[in-house]
């Protein structure tokens, strides 16, 4: 049974309809009995949808990735005390890797039972913290806003008792707007133009901060004016089309594109920020051009010159001085062949090499590759044609397990019209496989991809190294097909011998959610590892 709308706006109407003034159009969570209630009854007035997940920390995940594909908040709810100390994977991800998002928890408690400062748990991964009330709750709630879209982009959280959001509000004169951003240094340009006029053999190398708005197009105007290398990290594939003629291969951050850097007499940075590189020494030693726009996270390297704001504005004064390189076009040609053979993975029967390769012959046109972490991921990844920001979604600044299918479903919610392909170890999988039945509510057009070796196989990899008895890393294996069609999806089995591409046309034929558990090879995961990284 509705209620009755109330006469006067209550706080959690005001913030519904703030949300809705940005453009938000769905908020993820689960429910406690507090403040959630009225949140939850006021986004649906407003026409917000509410989608319930299985867990707290595939919510943040959905959120923060749903802010990053619109442009608009990603919002989530969650309750006291257990609900809220769930989230903080998810909302550790979009602080490390610049999601715009809102968290809001119930509470503070009125007891000790599950007190916890909610407040300072996020502290150190949200940009803001606060607890909303009917006196100020709207010009805070304007204020959260700003900050989780100010650049650099990131989380804040929020307290709201149930009393003070059904509790009338009390309206402001007036309400914050956003600061203009800041001009560029001309000064700064001036020391760019000089080191671009000086380098004959610039590489480029391309990150997160890439992939929004009109930085893409300003990422080809530097690249096609250079002709020079272009390497976009995990994050940015895509920023620049694996078919350009300067697109070299990933960044890794490590052995296997060292040699092509270390040719280069400029290392131009393009929205790339330093969460994005491993661990370790900075191996260049030629000058660092930084062009970002926001100098957020602490880098491994001094650049002789950083100019921070917007990418397109950025470029477009830098793009007229410039001239052609010194690179050819066959050199460039040699150094991707040569980055790509890196991450060829060999071993016999199915690896995420041929899982890959056979996915993007045949997925439907458009489709987007979400990806979990893992060994899988090098060759999954590089050997997927990614063509457009945002065509892989991957986390590479917490690199966190159980990302991609709370990841794809966020994709198939913003975008239903645009197949996602969620490639996933076992593990990853089983750390979020009741997100399957949220993928079936919403008729998700996803297919999972699970490349099933029933090990760890990187920490394997590196116990190995290590010379450590083999424990803690093997699993006795999982019939992830069977548990998958338990939750209500189609879904195939591919043994070592069986043919994969067949199950793949058949699944990507498919409406809703699909899964495919591949039994993979992971042989040769040490070799290739050897190779990227050294």
């Amino acid at each position: 049974m509705n209620r009755p709308a109330p006469a006067s706006p209550v706080l959690a109407t005001q913030i519904m309809d703030m949300l809705k003034t940005r453009g938000v159009k769905r908020i993820f969570g689960i429910p406690g009995g507090g403040s959630s209630l009225a949140l939850m009854e006021a986004a649906g007035r407003a026409g917000i949808d509410f989608i319930l997940t299985r867990t707290e920390t595939a919510a943040a995940i959905m959120a923060a990735v749903t802010g990053e594909l619109t442009g608009t908040p990603g919002v989530l709810l969650t309750g006291i005390g257990p609900g809220a100390a769930s989230a903080v994977n998810g909302i550790a991800y979009a602080f490390l890797e610049k999601s715009p998002i809102i968290l809001i928890t119930d509470g503070p408690a009125s007891s000790p039972h599950q007190a916890l400062d909610q407040n300072a748990l996020y502290k150190p991964i949200t940009k803001l913290q606060g607890q909303l009330t009917p006196e100020c709750g709207a010009v805070d709630f304007a204020n959260a806003i700003l900050a989780a879209m100010t650049p650099p982009w990131g989380p804040v959280h929020l307290d709201l008792t149930a009393g003070d959001a059904s509790a009338p509000v009390v309206m402001p004169g007036s309400m914050p707007v956003a600061a203009s951003p800041p001009a560029l240094d001309p000064g700064c340009l001036e020391q760019a133009k000089a080191l671009l006029a000086e380098s004959q053999r610039p590489v480029i190398l391309t990150g997160l901060e890439a992939r929004q708005g009109d930085a893409p197009l300003a990422l080809r105007l530097l690249a096609n004016a250079l002709g020079c290398p272009v390497l976009p990290t995990f994050k940015a594939s895509g920023v620049i089309p694996a078919t350009h003629l300067g697109f070299a291969g990933l960044f890794t951050g490590a052995m296997a594109e060292s040699e092509l850097i270390h040719s280069a007499d400029l290392i131009l940075l393009f929205g790339l920020d330093p969460i994005e590189i491993i661990p370790g020494r900075w191996p260049y030693d030629s000058p660092v051009l930084d062009l970002s726009v926001a100098n957020a996270t602490p880098a491994p390297y001094e650049p002789a010159c950083r100019v921070t704001g917007s990418l397109s504005q950025i470029a477009e004064v830098l793009s007229p001085a410039l001239g052609p390189s010194a690179w050819t076009e066959g050199e460039i040609e040699i150094a991707r062949q040569g980055i790509a053979e890196k991450f060829t993975l060999s071993g016999k029967g199915h690896t995420a090499h041929t899982v890959s390769e056979a996915a993007a012959r045949l997925a439907p046109p458009g489709t987007r590759l979400t990806m979990d972490a893992g060994a899988h991921m090098f060759a999954a990844l590089a050997f997927w044609p990614a063509s457009e920001p945002f065509g892989v979604l991957k986390s590479n600044g917490l690199s966190t397990m159980g990302y991609a299918l709370p990841a794809a479903i966020a994709s198939s919610l913003a975008e239903p019209d645009r197949h996602v392909i969620a490639v996933t170890g076992d593990g990853g999988l089983m750390m979020c496989l009741g997100e399957l039945a949220t993928a079936m509510e919403h008729g998700c057009n996803i297919t999972v991809i699970v490349i099933n070796d029933a090990t760890l196989s990187l920490i394997d990899i590196k116990q190995q190294r290590q010379q450590y008895e083999p424990r803690g890393v093997h699993t006795s294996g999982i019939n992830i097909a069977a548990c998958a069609e338990a939750l209500g999806c189609r879904a195939w089995r591919v043994e070592p011998d069986d043919e994969l591409d067949p199950v793949l046309s058949k699944a990507f034929a498919c409406k809703g959610p699909v899964l495919i558990d591949v039994i993979a090879n992971p042989e040769g995961y040490g070799d290739q590892l050897e190779c990227i990284r050294g």
